[in-house]
């Protein structure tokens, strides 16, 4: 095979496992079922607003992996600041302690539209979805680490073959 052909080929099969890989993580959020219009969230400064009962720990970035998925990890690493005042307006807006903002934003960055829905819902209903906690279960997350070494091993093994062709 020429150069360019393996290229293509490696092009090809990273953008169908990445696609796969969020299509999969995504499948294990919170979604709606209706479409509700996208809530705005105007982050105007980062500065830091105290609240009475903030916490000011909260979780690093794979607790939003873990939880939400790549996008709010993502989010994090690309853009600490945007996720900062995000999390610093809904504590003194709801006011919550950090961790249950930083789930909510969370959410609201993997979905804004379901996390919406829900919040909706939840204010009809009485009934919150607790964000903060979400996918943390460890018997989940061994069996997801146990899965995803299998898939990614398979993914391996199919792109060895097809563009490296060994």
């Amino acid at each position: 095979l020429c150069l360019k052909e393996i290229i293509m080929k490696g092009l090809l099969l990273f953008t169908f496992l990445s696609s796969v890989i969020i299509g999969l993580c995504t499948s294990f959020s919170v979604h709606s079922l209706g479409t509700i219009r996208k809530p705005t969230l105007k982050v105007t400064t980062t500065i830091k607003m105290a609240t009475e009962n903030s916490n000011t720990d909260g979780y690093g970035p794979v607790g939003s992996l873990i939880r939400q998925g790549p996008v709010p990890f993502f989010i994090r690493l690309v853009n600490p600041s945007t996720y900062e005042a995000a999390v610093n307006k809904y504590m003194a807006l709801e006011k919550c302690d950090r961790t249950t903002a930083q789930g909510n934003m969370d959410a609201y960055f993997q979905d804004p539209n379901g996390w919406a829905s829900n919040k909706l819902r939840a204010r009809k209903t009485g009934k919150d979805l607790d964000y903060a906690n979400m996918n943390t279960d460890p018997k989940q997350l061994v069996l997801t680490a146990i899965w995803s070494v299998f898939i990614l091993g398979l993914f391996y093994r199919v792109f060895a073959v097809q563009v490296l062709g060994q």
